[in-house]
Protein backbone atom coordinates (compact mmCIF):
# COMPACT_ATOMS: atom_id res chain seq x y z
CA UNK A 1 0.00 0.00 0.00
CA UNK A 2 1.47 3.37 -0.97
CA UNK A 3 2.21 5.92 1.70
CA UNK A 4 -0.04 8.92 2.11
CA UNK A 5 1.46 12.41 1.85
CA UNK A 6 1.03 12.77 5.60
CA UNK A 7 3.02 9.59 6.21
CA UNK A 8 5.73 10.75 3.80
CA UNK A 9 5.98 14.06 5.66
CA UNK A 10 6.21 12.23 8.97
CA UNK A 11 9.00 9.99 7.65
CA UNK A 12 10.86 13.01 6.27
CA UNK A 13 10.57 14.68 9.66
CA UNK A 14 11.91 11.57 11.38
CA UNK A 15 14.84 11.40 8.95
CA UNK A 16 15.71 15.00 9.83
CA UNK A 17 15.61 14.03 13.52
CA UNK A 18 17.96 11.12 12.86
CA UNK A 19 20.37 13.40 11.02
CA UNK A 20 20.33 15.84 13.95
CA UNK A 21 21.02 12.98 16.38
CA UNK A 22 23.96 11.89 14.23
CA UNK A 23 25.37 15.41 14.30
CA UNK A 24 24.99 15.39 18.08
CA UNK A 25 26.80 12.05 18.20
CA UNK A 26 29.71 13.44 16.21
CA UNK A 27 29.85 16.51 18.45
CA UNK A 28 29.92 14.27 21.53
CA UNK A 29 32.68 12.10 20.07
CA UNK A 30 34.74 15.21 19.32
CA UNK A 31 34.11 16.53 22.82
CA UNK A 32 35.17 13.19 24.31
CA UNK A 33 38.41 13.25 22.35
CA UNK A 34 39.11 16.87 23.30
CA UNK A 35 38.46 16.29 27.01
CA UNK A 36 40.52 13.12 27.00
CA UNK A 37 43.48 15.00 25.53
CA UNK A 38 42.98 17.85 28.01
CA UNK A 39 43.00 15.57 31.05
CA UNK A 40 45.89 13.50 29.68
CA UNK A 41 47.97 16.65 29.33
CA UNK A 42 47.01 17.81 32.81
CA UNK A 43 48.00 14.44 34.29
CA UNK A 44 51.24 14.36 32.36
CA UNK A 45 52.26 17.91 33.22
CA UNK A 46 51.65 17.90 36.96
CA UNK A 47 54.13 16.67 39.53
CA UNK A 48 51.82 16.52 42.53
CA UNK A 49 50.40 13.03 43.14
CA UNK A 50 47.19 14.41 44.62
CA UNK A 51 46.57 16.53 41.54
CA UNK A 52 47.26 13.54 39.30
CA UNK A 53 44.73 11.48 41.23
CA UNK A 54 42.16 14.27 41.02
CA UNK A 55 42.70 14.69 37.27
CA UNK A 56 42.40 10.95 36.73
CA UNK A 57 39.12 10.82 38.64
CA UNK A 58 37.84 13.84 36.74
CA UNK A 59 38.80 12.24 33.44
CA UNK A 60 37.04 8.99 34.34
CA UNK A 61 33.94 10.89 35.36
CA UNK A 62 33.91 13.06 32.24
CA UNK A 63 34.44 10.08 29.91
CA UNK A 64 31.65 8.11 31.59
CA UNK A 65 29.28 11.05 31.32
CA UNK A 66 29.97 11.54 27.63
CA UNK A 67 29.70 7.78 26.99
CA UNK A 68 26.25 7.80 28.60
CA UNK A 69 25.19 10.71 26.41
CA UNK A 70 26.44 8.86 23.32
CA UNK A 71 24.47 5.75 24.29
CA UNK A 72 21.36 7.86 24.84
CA UNK A 73 21.67 9.42 21.37
CA UNK A 74 22.13 5.96 19.81
CA UNK A 75 18.97 4.76 21.55
CA UNK A 76 17.13 7.83 20.24
CA UNK A 77 18.21 7.00 16.69
CA UNK A 78 17.00 3.41 17.05
CA UNK A 79 13.71 4.60 18.52
CA UNK A 80 13.07 6.96 15.59
CA UNK A 81 14.03 4.24 13.10
CA UNK A 82 11.37 2.09 14.77
CA UNK A 83 8.81 4.85 14.23
CA UNK A 84 9.69 4.95 10.53
CA UNK A 85 9.42 1.17 10.27
CA UNK A 86 6.00 1.20 11.94
CA UNK A 87 4.73 3.86 9.52
CA UNK A 88 5.89 1.86 6.53
CA UNK A 89 4.16 -1.17 7.98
Amino acid sequence: MPLTPSQRNQIASYKIQIENYRKDLQRLKDEKKRKSEYYSNMIKNTKDANNKRTYRQSKISAMASIANQIDYKKRDIERVKGYIKSIRG
